[in-house]
């Protein structure tokens, strides 16, 4: 399963996460990138809120269940057309269920 650029508000979040971790088959993988709080700012692209960016923590927490390949937060060059170009501050997470 992948999920690219795809932010839910806090309160949904938790929802979200049980139901990738219900849908997904046994060796399954969920690779995820998503802007973090620290990108709100930026004026290069993501939500305007913090409220719809996850943390690395927030996601090693809801899939703490799953083999976890890679969480960290970083930030890299985002090119994805006008009004998301520049640097961006993002979440890049891996994970597989058992």
């Amino acid at each position: 399963m992948v999920s690219i650029f795809c932010h839910v508000s806090a309160a949904g979040r938790p929802h979200l996460h049980r139901q990738v971790i219900r849908v997904l088959k046994p060796g399954g993988v969920l690779i995820l990138e998503a802007y973090t709080p620290a990108q709100v700012h930026r004026n290069t692209g993501g939500p305007d809120t913090p409220d719809r960016t996850p943390t690395a923590a927030e996601l090693e927490a809801a899939f703490a269940e799953m083999d976890i390949a890679l969480s960290r937060e970083c930030e890299r060059e985002v090119i994805e057309g006008r009004g998301h170009t520049g640097p961006g501050c993002v979440v890049q997470f891996i994970a597989h269920k058992s």
